[in-house]
């Protein structure tokens, strides 16, 4: 039997499908438009991209499994570090802005090449990021596949596949601007869908009663350190900063810098980030903490946000947040593949294999890396390797090592190609050694 729920998914990805396909009457089979839309990219829809990129599952599954347990200082710490995400996208971003206008650039690891003047630089950025985001994409489909599994009864296999070839479809035929503008309608249905939750919860419904009830359920639940005394100013402030590093430091979020249409566009949408992204994260944290009254043992707590909205709400609501989620997943993995077979292309099989290639040809060998690295994630999300968290926490560590070099390339005259490959690899190898070693003694 075929649920309403499932139905309303389903409306929903063909919906953004059809965005696609309307975005590849505007696409250009070149690199400048199939890589970064021609530079175009205005303040909203690069806001609300740049917000669905660094939101992504974690915002629907993750925030209310940790405030549904540690409590409301989840959302201090995601709340000051999207202003520090902010103050890197309104400087770094906004020089890298100006400079990949200035010198042509479109690609992270070209701007690592051209900055320190030096091919083995720019391949060394690529080779080690990109394990990273083989790593997060794969990451991500294991997500999906397990929340829809669990919450749509769509069994595992089929669900992963569904999401491949979803995000190949739209990649494939508009490039970047298929998938920004796609962004743009997922962060936007999610600022939505989620406000309207939390307005029904505290309007509709008795919110002072449901959270005295969960109050009873966990002690200090509501206080900013939290039942298990984690979230500590200092724990706080230090994790904020860390993923203040590796955040903007993405691949995926770099490429977006030279995708905006002028540097000052790139400021104004670093600041409307955080008018998005914080609301979002407030949103998550109060349903979070909200459902140890409505759902107190809940079968499985990284699902407690959509189950609270199954249990208040109808299936038509229940499919359209199971959509945002999955399509929240999507938003950054397909962000991921794209930056990489961009990468790829441009500046291996451009720089090493053919030099000559055509603006068409860089365009095509970007699709078809791109039917290679989502197979390659897909085999990796089947097999499964390591859990969820382990992959996702191995990737976003990987990308904080990696940001150095193009960071302090942008102020820091005196760096050098020796000094960033040293960083290339020194950082992403003790960050590997560590996980190694912290997988073999479990």
């Amino acid at each position: 039997m075929v649920t309403t729920a499932q139905v309303v998914f389903g409306a929903y990805l063909l919906g953004v499908l059809l965005v696609g396909v309307y975005a590849s009457r505007f696409t250009e089979h070149t690199p400048t438009d199939f890589y970064v839309a021609n530079r175009s990219v205005g303040t909203v829809v690069l806001a609300l991209t740049l917000a669905a990129t660094v939101l992504s599952a974690f915002t629907v599954f993750g925030i209310g499994a940790d405030t549904s347990t540690a409590g409301l200082g989840t959302f201090s710490f995601l709340a000051i570090a999207a202003v520090f995400y902010t103050l890197f996208f309104s400087t770094v971003g906004v020089a890298l802005a100006g400079i990949g206008r200035e010198r042509g650039i479109l690609t992270p690891s070209e701007y690592i090449r051209e900055r320190y003047d030096s091919p083995l630089a720019g391949t060394l950025y690529l080779g080690v990021t990109g394990v990273f985001m083989i790593a997060l994409i794969a990451g991500q489909l294991i997500g999906g596949g397990v929340a829809l599994e669990v919450l749509l009864d769509i069994p595992f296999r089929p669900a992963v596949l569904l999401m491949a070839v979803f995000m190949l479809v739209y990649i494939h035929i508009a490039g970047y601007r298929g998938v920004i503008w796609s962004d743009a309608i997922q962060s936007t249905v999610l600022f939505g869908v989620l406000a309207a939750v939390v307005g029904y919860v505290v309007f509709s419904l008795d919110s002072t009663t449901i959270a005295t009830d969960a109050a009873a359920e966990t002690e200090r639940l509501f206080d900013i350190v939290g039942p298990a005394d984690v979230w500590s100013p200092l724990f706080v402030i230090t994790i904020a900063i860390a993923f203040a590093f590796g955040v903007p430091g993405y691949p995926h979020n770099i490429q977006r810098y030279f995708s905006a249409s002028d540097p000052d566009v790139m400021r104004k949408s670093g600041f409307l980030f955080a008018v998005v992204a914080i609301p979002i994260y407030l949103f998550g944290a109060l349903l979070g903490v909200w459902s140890v009254g409505i759902i107190p043992e809940p079968e499985n707590v990284d699902y407690v946000i959509p189950l609270v909205v199954q249990e208040l709400l109808n299936p038509v609501v229940f499919g359209v947040v199971m959509a945002g989620a999955i399509a929240a997943i999507m938003s950054t993995a397909d962000s991921v593949a794209l930056t990489m077979s961009s990468m790829l292309s441009r500046d291996v099989y451009r720089e090493f294999v053919d030099p000559e290639a055509s603006e068409r040809r860089q365009v095509r060998v970007t699709q078809a890396l791109l039917v290679a690295l989502i197979a390659l994630a897909v085999g990796l999300a089947l097999v499964q390797p390591a859990g969820i968290f382990d992959l996702v926490a191995f990737a976003v560590v990987g990308f904080a090592t990696t940001s150095a070099p193009v960071f302090l390339g942008v102020y820091w005259e005196r760096g050098t190609a020796t000094g960033a490959a040293a960083s290339l690899v020194a950082g992403p190898g003790l960050t590997s050694c560590c996980f190694w070693r912290s997988s073999q003694g479990r």
